[in-house]
């Protein structure tokens, strides 16, 4: 990875910051090939191909199980926002770290936790730079960003179209993002028409916005 390579005591901030954001976003975009691997939309006529290429990608994003992810992730869209919802938590007062922490602890076992720090200690040893510039590199590139990464995916795809507002207990979920398309890609890759996806799970990620554009029950918080 080329910016593993990068000196970062001599990198400005107006140039780490971007770089930092783009390895977000394509760190996101391998969650997301596995997200539409899971549906059976990647390759919809070799499904064997289809869910090698989503297991794959999951493991490059976070050392994940493909199966699991899958399985539980059925279980969110057969029984969505309801107990036996994996993603979901219901009690309104309960808060948000608390949903985000139970969210992680169904994704990150000891397995996958386990693949990451081989992999990031490979990073480092493989880096040209000292040991103390490698390991930096490695958690300014690697790490943040896939914590950055997992923040996105669960308040643009979980949170804000699942929670309840005890204020307004009516409210129609799931919602989707009220955004222009290219703000709601720059996001995360169109997660946040989310209603549109449950609609439609077998759409692919980038045609939400043509779903969203038809679609005049989606509603903001």
């Amino acid at each position: 990875m080329v910016c593993l390579s990068l000196n970062l005591e001599s990198l400005p901030l107006a140039t780490l910051i971007p770089l930092v954001l783009l390895r977000t976003f394509v760190q996101t975009g391998l969650f997301i090939i596995g997200h539409d691997a899971m549906h059976g939309i990647l390759a919809p006529k070799r499904l064997k191909l289809n869910h090698c290429i989503g297991a794959v990608a999951l493991i490059l994003y976070a050392g994940l199980s493909y199966r699991r992810c899958k399985s539980n992730h059925a279980l969110h869209h057969l029984k969505a926002e309801t107990e036996r919802d994996p993603d979901y938590q219901s009690h309104p007062d309960h808060s948000v770290l608390r949903w985000f922490g139970d969210f992680m602890s169904r994704y990150m076992n000891a397995g996958a936790l386990t693949i990451l720090a081989l992999f990031w200690m490979a990073l480092t040893i493989l880096n040209p730079s000292t040991d103390q510039q490698a390991v930096l590199s490695v958690a300014v590139f690697c790490a943040l960003p896939l914590i950055l990464s997992a923040l996105q995916l669960f308040f643009v795809g979980t949170w804000f179209p699942h929670h309840l507002n005890k204020n307004n207990p009516n409210r129609q979920t799931p919602r989707s993002l009220t955004i222009h398309p290219l703000l709601s890609f720059a996001a995360c890759y169109h997660f946040g028409y989310h209603r549109e996806h449950h609609l439609s799970p077998s759409t692919p990620w980038f045609d939400l916005p043509r779903l969203r554009q038809r679609s005049p029950l989606s509603q903001t918080a």
